[in-house]
Formats: structure tokens, sequence, C-alpha cells
């Protein structure tokens, strides 16, 4: 039986919504007795119970940082503190935007432009509040960055991050390793499962490390020219029944 990893904005859902004939076709996948597994950007306050939408049990999230197994913590991984206050010190200075994403909190430092909000808007997700004063207890799993003037600066302060563009509007940046990749290799070693029956779908940057992770990686028709040139298959775009059409070129459903 195969375990497929499925990626959310763009390739589960389109413009924030599950995307036409995805839910039908994770339910034949799941009678068929294979596993979806949710491997998103998207920290776990921000899946806004897609999870259960969609009908699957388990999920990555943070770009692999952070792994719930059927209902149970099984791996976390978090951002230094010293790296969260040097990030907070540093985008003060600049004036740049930047957010704090954590289990449950997503937090603005500032809001000098209105790039923090377009972002919400595009994935479709919350826009976060504003807090100058963000607790350096919290524990951080990633952050948002909004100025593309200082990404390269921001990179070469942070040789222990690595920025991925996720829009127009901002980066994701998470622990400096191979993202998605890592957590899927984790979960896949936890679980002692078969490297043969491992599948990938996605369509951003944070998707190309888990799509050569593993023996059967998907990118999806919409997907950044990069993320196709690592696939081993190209689907259909995600208003086409993409991820449908993926699963029954693999005999993993039938219609």
């Amino acid at each position: 039986m195969a375990i497929v990893f499925l990626d959310l904005d763009g390739t589960m859902l389109d413009s924030g919504k599950p995307a036409e004939n995805v839910i039908d076709a994770l339910q034949k996948l799941k009678n068929n007795g294979h596993t979806p597994i949710i491997a998103s950007g998207r920290i776990p306050r921000l899946l806004y119970g897609m999870d259960k939408l969609l009908g699957i049990d388990s999920y990555i999230c943070a770009n692999g940082n952070y792994i719930n197994y059927l209902g149970r913590v099984v791996y976390e991984h978090y951002v230094p503190k010293e790296t969260v206050e040097r990030m907070i010190r540093i985008c003060a200075k600049l004036q740049i935007d930047v957010t704090f994403e954590g289990v449950d909190f997503f937090t603005a430092s500032s809001k000098h432009s209105e790039l923090v909000d377009q972002f919400s808007q595009a994935f479709g997700i919350e826009i976060p509040i504003v807090d100058e004063h963000f607790s350096r207890t919290d524990e951080v799993l990633a952050f948002i960055v909004y100025d593309d003037r200082y990404v390269d600066q921001l990179r070469e302060e942070f040789p222990e991050l690595i920025f991925n563009q996720s829009s127009r509007f901002g980066f994701d940046v998470n622990i400096k390793g191979d993202l998605k990749a890592e957590g899927i290799r984790w979960l896949i070693k936890y679980l002692d499962y078969p490297e043969d029956d491992v599948y990938a779908i996605g369509d951003g940057y944070n998707d190309i490390s888990m799509i050569r992770a593993v023996k059967h990686g998907i990118a999806m028709g919409n997907a950044f020219p990069e993320v196709k040139n690592v696939a081993k298959y190209v689907t259909r775009a995600v208003n086409e029944d993409g991820v449908p059409h993926a699963l029954r070129h693999f005999g993993l459903i039938t219609h």
C-alpha cells in the first residue's frame, strides 16, 4: 500500500478551498488502502480544519518541522531562541515586516507596508495581529518576511535559515535543511515504510526537496518550472483535477 504526501495550497487547495473532486479522490485513495498525508508550509493553526475536511488524519507542517501522526505529535523542530532574537532585532532596525509562526500563534512584528495583509489574502488565511512586544518565550516554527529588498542581506545575516519565495508578497523562512523532505524522511523511518511505495505531490519551491526525495515525485500542472524539472511526472493543474489525475495515472485510484 502507498503513502502519498500532498501539499495544500496550489495542490489540494485552489484559492484556499478544496479543489473540485479532490475530496472524493482522497476518499477513494483511502478506500483502496493507501494513506494520504498533508505536507504543508502552513503551521497547524493555519490548517483551519482542512485536514478533517479533506479526510486526512496526519500532517507535516511548517515545511517539515512539525509532524502530527494520527492525532499525536511525533516530531517538533523549533527555531533557536537566539535566532529569533536576532530576527526581531535586525528586522526592527531595517523596518522590515516579519511574521512569527508557532503551533498556535501567527503574529506580525509590524505593518510598514500592505504586504503582510496581501500575503494572507493571497493564501486565504487570517491577517495576523501586530504584536510589537512578541514574547521571546514562545516557540517559533518559522517566519514570513515581506520585503524582498533586504532578503539577500538577511540570507547573509542568517546562514542557519533558508528563504523561499512563496508568493509575490513574501518569503517563507525556515531552519536550513531539506525542508519537507526532512519531515518525510523522518516519518518514513518512524513508520518503517518501504521507499518504493512513497509518493509526493506539490507545486511550490518548498516542494522541490520532497519531490526529489521520493521515488514517485509529482509536480502539479500549475507548478513553478523548477518544480516540474525535478518531478518524475507532471499532472494537470489544480483547477483541472490535478490530484485525481495523478492518482489515477499511478493506479492508486481507478476512476
